[in-house]
C-alpha cells in the first residue's frame, strides 16, 4: 500500500516544475537534502523512478511525466480543501442560492457573479429561475437565500429588500391586435381592450389595478404573458429586454402611446429574509449587487 506524504508530492511537484532539486529547494523554503530524500521516498512509495539523475539536472521520466499531472491534482484539491476549512471556520456557508425571476436578463448579473465566484471560488452557488412570484416564496420558505424580482408597491414585513436596477417596460400587443392599427393610442383607448397582468400566488403582496374599463386577465409568467399577447388576447407592459426577440421578429408590436413621452422604467428589487440571518457571503452577494446609491427600502 502506497504511504506516500502531502510533503513528498509538494517536493516532486516542486523540483519538476522549478527543473531541479536545488531549485525547488529554493522554492519550498527547505534544505536540498530534504527535497531529495522526499522525492526519493515517493520513488519508493510509488515503485517508479520519477527522474533520470543521468544527466547533470534531473529530468522527468515518461513514469514521472504521468504521475506528475496526479501528484499536482492532489495538491490542488489539497489547497481547496484548505480554503474551505478557513471559511468554514470563519462561519462562511458552503451554499448559496439565489432566485432570480426568469424574465430578468442574467447576463446582466454576470459581473457580480464573476467577482462572487473570486472571492467564494469554493462555495457552491445555486441559481433558480423561477416565474413572477414564485422568487418571492422561494425565499419566504427558505428554499432560496436572496432573491432577484422585479419592484413591489408593498412588502410584507417578513422581508428586507433593496433596488438594485432599472429596466425599461414597454407597451404592446400582437401585430393583427386593432391597439396595432392605430397611428396613436391613447390612454382610453388601452382602457377598452383587455390588459394583460402579472398574478402573484405569494400572500401578503399587493396585486396591480388594472386600468379602469378594461377587461383584465392576470398570468403568474411572463412567459404566460407574452404568449397570450403573440395570439392576439390582448395588450401588456413587459420589459424591453425580455421580447426584443418577438419586436425583431414581428411577433409582437409596440404601442404607440401618445400619453407617454417618456421610457417608463421599473425596479428590480433583492430580497431577503428577515428571519434568517445572511451569512457572510450571502452579505457580500447582497452588496455588489446593491447599487451605491440604491438604500435598503426594508
Amino acid at each position: 500500500m502506497m504511504g506516500f506524504s502531502i510533503e513528498q508530492l509538494q517536493a516532486f511537484v516542486a523540483a519538476a516544475e522549478q527543473g531541479s532539486f536545488s531549485a525547488a529547494a529554493r522554492h519550498l523554503g527547505k534544505a536540498q537534502s530534504v527535497i531529495s530524500v522526499a522525492v526519493s521516498h515517493l520513488e519508493i512509495d510509488c515503485g517508479v523512478d520519477l527522474f533520470d539523475r543521468s544527466a547533470r539536472m534531473p529530468v522527468l521520466t515518461a513514469q514521472g511525466r504521468a504521475l506528475l499531472r496526479d501528484a499536482q491534482a492532489i495538491l490542488q484539491r489539497c489547497d481547496e480543501m484548505r480554503a474551505s476549512a478557513a471559511g468554514l471556520s470563519q462561519g462562511i456557508e458552503t451554499r448559496l442560492s439565489v432566485a432570480v425571476d426568469a424574465a430578468i436578463a442574467l447576463e446582466s448579473l454576470l459581473p457580480q457573479l464573476s467577482a462572487f465566484e473570486r472571492a467564494f471560488p469554493h462555495l457552491e452557488l445555486e441559481l433558480l429561475n423561477p416565474t413572477s412570484q414564485d422568487v418571492a416564496e422561494l425565499v419566504s420558505s427558505g428554499r432560496a437565500d436572496l432573491g432577484v424580482m422585479f419592484e413591489q408597491e408593498l412588502y410584507p414585513r417578513a422581508f428586507h429588500f433593496s433596488g438594485i436596477a432599472h429596466v425599461e417596460v414597454i407597451a404592446l400587443a400582437g401585430p393583427d391586435h386593432p391597439l396595432c392599427q392605430q397611428e396613436q393610442v391613447k390612454l382610453t383607448d388601452l382602457e377598452q381592450h383587455r390588459q394583460l397582468m402579472a398574478s402573484t400566488r405569494t400572500t401578503g403582496f399587493r396585486q396591480l389595478d388594472e386600468l379602469s374599463g378594461g377587461r383584465c386577465w392576470r398570468v403568474e409568467s411572463q412567459y404566460g404573458i407574452l404568449a397570450l399577447v403573440r395570439a392576439g388576447f390582448g395588450w401588456a407592459y413587459l420589459p424591453r429586454h425580455f421580447v426584443q426577440a418577438d419586436l425583431a421578429h414581428g411577433r409582437v408590436k409596440q404601442l404607440p402611446l401618445d400619453f407617454q413621452q417618456v421610457d417608463i422604467q421599473t425596479g428590480i428589487d433583492l430580497i431577503w429574509s428577515r428571519d434568517r440571518p445572511l451569512g457572510p457571503a450571502g452579505r457580500w452577494l447582497t452588496g455588489a449587487l446593491s447599487k451605491g446609491d440604491a438604500a435598503d427600502r426594508s
